[in-house]
């Protein structure tokens, strides 16, 4: 595990973004991106826009977004949802308490130390030292503490809210890195599994959420 909680967006090219776009589930309302991709994204690099963290800054405001559309040639509408996919790969972190499955009295012994989400605890126990500190600050047991930073973590990942984080972990993800060796076909049949017996969530989900 890293030691940001956030992904390092400028190691995140532009190239990287296409080829996802282009081989990914992309979401119908941002679909908009995935039309004439190679020329837009080529407009794009001609500009200087290389990597992910690059878009976030050039599109950061509803000002920035006009002027660049004026500037690229791009429609404010086309980067207005580039500029939110963008942003979605700095997730929000999640508040414990919304986690399912989690011993309500650590999530209360955190929150006594100002621990209330993945983000704040994930910046103060990734090492194992920190953890053996926090640990005995905290009351929590060792072995619960990995698995609330290991949450943390996969929490990380796009679009993968409190419930899904929990179907993940339960499914044997104990991280990000993890996460992405998983076989997606493998990992959704094992998801469906633990679902089915603890019913963390009724939302109907299939293959192509875990791609």
């Amino acid at each position: 595990m890293t030691d940001s909680y956030y992904l390092d967006l400028t190691q995140f090219s532009l190239g990287r973004l296409r080829e996802m776009l282009e081989t990914g589930e992309v979401l119908p309302s941002r679909r908009i991106l995935c039309d004439h991709l190679a020329e837009n994204f080529a407009r794009l690099e001609s500009l200087g826009i290389n990597n992910v963290q690059q878009v976030v800054d050039a599109l950061s405001s509803k000002k920035k977004v006009e002027a660049f559309a004026q500037k690229s040639g791009l429609t404010v509408e086309y980067l207005t949802i580039l500029g939110r996919q963008a942003r979605s790969y700095t997730p929000t972190p999640a508040e414990f308490k919304d986690i399912p499955g989690l011993d309500p009295a650590h999530v209360e012994r955190l929150a006594a130390l100002g621990i209330k989400n993945t983000r704040q605890l994930f910046e103060r126990a990734t090492s194992r030292a920190d953890r053996t500190v926090l640990a005995q600050q905290s009351g929590i047991p060792a072995e619960s503490l990995l698995e609330l930073v290991q949450l943390s973590d996969i929490v990380r990942a796009g679009f993968v809210g409190p419930i899904y984080a929990r179907l993940l972990y339960a499914a044997g993800v104990q991280s990000l890195d993890s996460l992405a060796q998983q076989q997606p076909d493998v990992l959704f049949e094992q998801m469906r599994a633990v679902n089915e017996i603890h019913h963390y969530t009724k939302a109907w989900f299939t293959i192509k959420d875990v791609v």
